[in-house]
């Protein structure tokens, strides 16, 4: 009996296992709004927030009426 000498692994094995796992990342990124892109939105929208009430108290105290 002969055995195959190959070790390595084939492209497509290489291929379905990289796609499995984009998959899996996509589902825990995008799930939801307790996902991350959720909390990435909410910390976008608190710093422009902030950003504006910090901008807002700066130009109040230069232009002061």
């Amino acid at each position: 009996m002969t055995r195959d000498k190959r070790k390595g692994q084939s492209i497509l094995e290489y291929t379905l296992l990289l796609g499995a796992i984009i998959g899996v990342l996509a589902v825990i990124l995008l799930s939801g709004d307790t996902s991350v892109k959720g909390n990435i939105k909410t910390s976008y929208e608190k710093f422009g927030t902030a950003l504006q009430n910090s901008a807002d108290s700066v130009t109040m105290g230069v232009y002061k009426e």
